[in-house]
């Protein structure tokens, strides 16, 4: 296998010290990693108890409206949904997760006072609205932390790919370099050795 550095002591220093830097970068990226994963197991379990409530919330809202709909009719229900009874605000902000970028999002909604002005009002009308008002922020919730699931799971998938180039190509090119260098290094010192072995025998001879 060839060098292509000079094989110096001044080099093999360099590249030891490298090489002891790429090999504990590859250590705190493999910590990064399990940690990541932990947030994102977290997250997950998280995701899925909000996302069964908010489908659960669902359920009941289109029940309440299929029952509704039925007490007054089809077309005094679209009268109602036509006058909202909350206008709702979405603000995005990011913050940091595990050092990824991640949305937040923070709904509000400002009362009105409705008037349906339909000819059968119905209390299932107002049981309705206020089962999917329950439904919204949960719609929100749901929507943030998926979201900030899928930069978590990027970001492990980006970590896996550094820990990989480390593993399969830096790491070993590097570890190669310091083996190759000290191997010259120390022939170089076994060919010196001899070298000055022969002359002090040489010297000896023609002292006597």
């Amino acid at each position: 296998m060839s060098i292509t550095v000079a094989p110096s002591k001044i080099n093999l220093i360099r590249f030891r010290r490298t090489l002891a830097f790429l090999r504990r970068a590859h250590d705190l990226l493999e910590e990064k990693k399990d940690i990541l994963l932990l947030e994102v197991n977290r997250r997950i379990g998280e995701a899925t108890k909000v996302r069964s409530e908010l489908n659960r919330t669902l359920k009941e809202a289109h029940s309440l409206l299929d029952a509704a709909t039925v007490a007054v009719g089809t077309k005094e229900m679209e009268a109602a949904g036509g006058v909202p009874r909350l206008t709702y605000e979405l603000r995005v902000s990011k913050r940091k997760v595990m050092g990824v970028t991640a949305l937040a999002f923070e709904i509000s909604a400002v009362k009105r006072p409705v008037s349906y002005n339909i000819s059968k009002p119905s209390i299932l009308i107002d049981e309705t609205s206020e089962k999917f008002q329950q439904a919204l922020p949960l719609t929100v919730k749901v929507a943030e932390l998926e979201s900030t699931l899928v930069r978590l799971v990027e970001e492990v998938k980006k970590t896996q790919q550094r820990i990989n180039a480390l593993e399969q190509f830096l790491i070993p090119h590097y570890a190669s370099t310091v083996s190759l260098i000290t191997s010259v290094l120390e022939e170089r010192d076994r060919e010196e050795f001899v070298r000055v072995k022969k002359v002090k025998n040489l010297l000896e001879r023609r002292s006597k």
